[in-house]
């Protein structure tokens, strides 16, 4: 990971500070919330692992937020803003579905994509520390862990774990086609993060040269 070197300027504004801290903190915190009272009213132990490591991946996103350094570079671009915004809306629109696939083989693959999906962003995060944003801006450059393997990992985490709610789902066409949509717009917005981080770091192309977007080895 490269040393953090602000160049930010000014103090932020009440608005970028609501934007970017005081807004995605709330939301983070009602997620936490949602999964608790998950995990109390959990059927089975599956169940209430799927909840906790979900509670630790929002609480995860909750302290990063609020410790992260000022960007090295800010991309305010309107375009890479949406896509960034309705990719994790998109993916919150999965989760709605729900997992209820009853019993039997159905259930334990989803369980399994379910939890290892959750594992690995939750390892995803640790990497990236204050590195972590929800626009495409940039902190720094993290190129171990799991980021030796692709360049995007809690991405396959998070579609990793969505595939599991599709699998369980109580609607699953339905979930799938969030899913599929939800891909699209995560393969999209890492064109714009990668944009900036090329832009920043000149030993980013060596570095995407060696790996793969989000699929080890495939994409």
């Amino acid at each position: 990971m490269t040393d953090y070197v602000s160049r930010a300027g000014p103090i932020p504004d009440v608005l970028t500070l609501l934007g970017a801290r005081a807004i995605p903190t709330l939301l983070f915190t009602v997620m936490v919330v949602v999964q608790v009272e998950a995990t109390a009213r959990a059927s089975s132990a599956s169940a209430a692992a799927f909840h906790v490591l979900s509670g630790a991946l929002w609480v995860m996103f909750t302290v990063l937020i609020n410790i992260r350094p000022a960007p090295l570079r800010r991309d305010r671009a309107p375009l890479g803003v949406a896509v960034a915004l309705l990719s994790q809306l998109t993916m919150i629109s999965v989760g709605l579905f729900g997992a209820d696939a009853g019993s039997g083989i159905r259930v334990v693959v989803s369980d399994v994509l379910l939890v290892a999906g959750l594992a690995f962003s939750i390892a995803s995060v640790a990497f990236l520390g204050r590195c972590f944003g929800i626009l495409p801006d940039v902190r720094g450059l993290v190129v171990r862990g799991p980021y030796r393997l692709v360049r995007h990992p809690l991405y396959l985490g998070e579609l990793t774990a969505a595939v599991g709610v599709v699998v369980g789902s109580r609607h699953p066409w339905a979930a799938a086609g969030a899913w599929l949509v939800c891909l699209g717009l995560q393969i999209a917005r890492t064109h714009y993060e990668e944009s900036n981080l090329r832009a920043e770091f000149p030993e980013y192309a060596q570095y995407a040269g060696r790996t793969k977007r989000i699929l080890p080895g495939i994409v």
